[in-house]
C-alpha cells in the first residue's frame, strides 16, 4: 500500500504519534502494530465489513468504495476511527472520521495532513471529539520505540 504523499510528508516532519494528547498519527510500517497503517486497517476492515452501518456504507458507496477498503491512518484516545476512503488520486483521498461504536460519522473531503491542520487550528469541527482536544497552541509527541540510543 502506497502512502499519499501529503501523509507521508507530515511523518517526515512529526513521525507517528499524538497531537494533544488525543490524536494519534499513525505510519506505514510503524514498530507499534497500534500505530502502523495496515495493521489498524486491517483489523477496521474486518470489523466494519461483518456490521450493518448503513450511514457508513452510503457514504463509502459514494466514493465507490465499501467498508473494506477504508485505511486507518488515525484514531482518537476515545476510540474513533480516521480513515483514508481511497478514491481518485491518493493525495486527494477524503477521510471519514468514525465515532467509537459507530455512533456517528464526519466526512471532510480533504487529504489526511488538511484534516489534522483544520481541526488543530478549529476550522473543522469534529463534534463528538471532546473540548480539552483544542489547545491553546498544539502539542505534538512523537512516538518513541523505547529503545535507547
Amino acid at each position: 500500500m502506497a502512502v499519499p504523499p501529503g501523509h507521508a510528508a507530515m511523518l517526515e516532519l512529526y513521525g507517528p504519534g499524538c497531537f494533544n494528547d488525543f490524536l494519534w498519527i499513525n505510519e506505514d510500517g510503524c514498530a507499534n502494530v497500534w500505530l502502523d497503517i495496515q495493521t489498524c486497517s486491517r483489523r477496521a476492515s474486518e470489523m466494519l465489513s461483518r456490521k450493518k452501518i448503513p450511514e457508513l456504507r452510503s457514504v463509502l458507496a459514494g466514493f465507490g468504495a465499501t467498508p473494506a477498503d477504508v485505511i486507518q491512518w488515525g484514531s482518537t484516545d476515545n476510540a474513533d476511527s480516521l480513515f483514508w476512503i481511497p478514491s481518485g488520486a491518493p493525495d486527494e483521498w477524503p477521510t471519514v472520521i468514525v465515532e467509537a461504536g459507530q455512533l456517528r460519522l464526519l466526512l471532510i473531503e480533504k487529504p489526511s495532513p488538511d484534516v489534522v491542520r483544520g481541526l488543530l487550528d478549529r476550522t473543522l469541527n469534529c463534534p463528538f471529539f471532546p473540548s480539552e482536544f483544542w489547545e491553546p497552541v498544539p502539542v505534538f509527541e512523537r512516538w518513541q520505540s523505547g529503545k535507547e540510543g
